[in-house]
């Protein structure tokens, strides 16, 4: 396989931003027009070299936007979340050598550095743009809204040949390690992981359906893909609180019958610290069931019965108690993350509850092995390889697989790289997590 550079990145942006809408010579809805093609090399190239430079002794994270500084802002939805720009009194030309420069003043969670094209003058630096943190809630997990941008192309460099392509906060894609990964591989959309997450939403639906504080007639309606989109939060924030802590970790979950199984004495993993069955293992549930209860009775007093409360609703909804309910969310990712710090596997049921951490895989798969790399979200197309590149880590985690087809893992190694993994048709399969996947 090819490396891939920044013409393929350009040419895949190409592909995935649509510039007119089908049977009109307008651009679509919502969609800006992109510059000329080598414009966009240009822009994306010197990125690209810039990335890999260092500036005394510094590597270099930024962002940059190409817009207009009135783009910014247009509708005044931003001001009050802290987003605003600074207008340099002259522009400066966008090159390697005030990229090098700008990059260190930029901090890469809090702020763009605005570009502009202008035909038969080529790309400008104009200033920079302060957007604030929340975006990163897209990757990190979160259900505060992100603050809005305009859906103006957007590159995040975030290491040595690593760039992300965006649509305002979208991420479209990226470029590292000679690759570019597209949304098309995302595992998180898949219909067998929507399986998974919907026994434990028909479980927690019915659940708040017997809720004893249930108003009838004054409770809203819960919509069913909010308890699969609160999950994905928790996940996305206990994937990336372990990937930031650099030591990496498993986190390996049972569906409904199977928790018994690990929970005692077994051949297949071996659980040094246990938790006793009590409330406190499965708070996650008792969370999740205050905040629809806190949805449904907000917005049934706001909306009426008839009213659907869904993702939306919970990010906009003020209210102490959601507030608190949300902050314990996270509180709790946290903390599961963290026990990935012990040697050996967190252990999870399906509905996240807590079996116990520092678990043993009995086994590895042996280094003449094969596993197969998922190339999409059902593991139809899959790309056979032997074990052999990997560590023990991942070994342990696709002999426990292999053995217990109903097991998932979740593998974050050292340098950051994540992976889910489980049994599909006849082979052990992965997939590749990367933070576009979060997008």
């Amino acid at each position: 396989m090819l490396d891939k550079y920044p013409q393929d990145l350009v040419q895949e942006l190409l592909r995935l931003w649509p510039l007119v809408a089908p049977g009109t010579a307008l651009p679509a809805s919502g969609c800006r027009r992109l510059p000329e093609v080598e414009a966009l090399e240009e822009l994306v190239s010197t990125a690209y070299l810039v990335s890999q430079m260092r500036e005394e002794a510094r590597g270099l994270r930024f962002r940059l936007m190409l817009c207009e500084p009135e783009e910014v802002d247009d509708d005044g939805c931003g001001e009050p979340l802290g987003l605003f720009t600074l207008r340099f009194t002259e522009p400066r030309p966008y090159n390697q050598y005030e990229l090098l420069k700008l990059g260190p003043s930029i901090d890469y969670n809090n702020s763009l550095i605005g570009v502009h094209w202008r035909r038969g003058e080529g790309l400008h630096i104009w200033g920079l743009i302060h957007t604030g943190s929340r975006w990163m809630h897209v990757i990190h997990g979160g259900s505060k809204q992100a603050t809005p941008l305009p859906p103006a192309l957007g590159l995040n460099i975030v290491g040595a040949g690593r760039i992300i392509v965006c649509r305002g906060v979208d991420i479209l894609a990226q470029l590292s390690g000679g690759r570019i990964i597209a949304p098309s591989t995302n595992v998180f959309r898949s219909q067998w992981v929507a399986r998974r997450f919907g026994r434990v939403r028909d479980e927690l639906s019915a659940m708040h359906a017997c809720n004893p504080r249930r108003e009838r007639g004054v409770w809203a309606a819960i919509d069913p893909a909010f308890i699969p989109a609160l999950y994905l939060e928790f996940f996305k924030h206990v994937i990336s609180t372990v990937r930031r802590s650099g030591h990496g970790g498993t986190i390996i979950s049972f569906p409904a019958g199977m928790d018994e199984l690990v929970a005692h004495d077994n051949p297949y993993i071996d659980l040094k610290y246990r938790f006793e069955e009590d409330a406190a293992r499965n708070q996650l549930r008792s969370i999740v069931l205050g905040i629809m209860e806190e949805l449904a009775s907000g917005c049934g007093r706001l909306y009426g019965a008839d009213y659907q409360a869904g993702w939306k609703d919970y990010a906009t909804l003020k209210t102490e108690g959601l507030a608190m309910l949300d902050e314990r969310v996270f509180k709790f990712a946290r903390f599961v993350a963290r026990l990935t710090g012990v040697d050996g596997a967190v252990v999870t049921t399906e509905g996240l509850e807590l079996i116990g951490f520092g678990g043993i895989i009995q086994g590895a798969m042996e280094m003449g092995g094969m596993v197969a790399r998922a190339l999409d979200p059902e593991g139809r197309r899959r790309q056979v390889e032997r074990v052999e590149s990997v560590g023990t880590r991942h070994r342990s985690l696709y002999y426990l697989c292999h053995k217990l087809h109903d097991a998932l893992g979740i593998i974050v190694s050292q340098d950051a790289k994540a992976s889910v993994v489980t049994f599909i048709d006849d082979k052990v399969t992965f997939w590749d997590v990367n933070p576009i996947d979060f997008a």
